[in-house]
């Protein structure tokens, strides 16, 4: 027999029980498989909730840092810059008072 011939051989009888430990262990392989199922749906909750634990304040972080830029920031900057203009102008009141009098 050719050695080509010899090698399918081999790989076809591996493959017969390979096929024939398969369906006489099945019920051991499905186990066995939901399992390890089981595990990693496990795994995947909880790395979800890991994610959720630190994303969500990230999260809103986020969403606080934008709102005080788009809408609370412009009226802090013109309160101060008012509050430097009132100051100055106070300050030139008082200096034309005393030149007046």
């Amino acid at each position: 027999m050719p050695f080509a011939a010899k090698l399918w051989l081999k790989r076809v009888l591996i493959c017969l029980v390979a096929a024939a430990l398969l369906v006489l262990l099945t019920r051991e392989v499905a186990d066995v498989i939901g399992f390890s199922l089981g595990l990693s749906v496990l795994l995947l909750e909880l790395i979800g909730s890991a994610i959720l634990v630190v994303g969500m304040p990230f999260f809103f972080w986020i969403v606080g840092e934008s709102v005080y830029r788009t809408y609370l920031k412009p009226y802090v900057r013109a309160f101060r810059i008012n509050r430097i203009r009132h100051t100055r102008e106070l300050r030139e009141a008082v200096e034309r008072g005393h030149n007046a009098g």
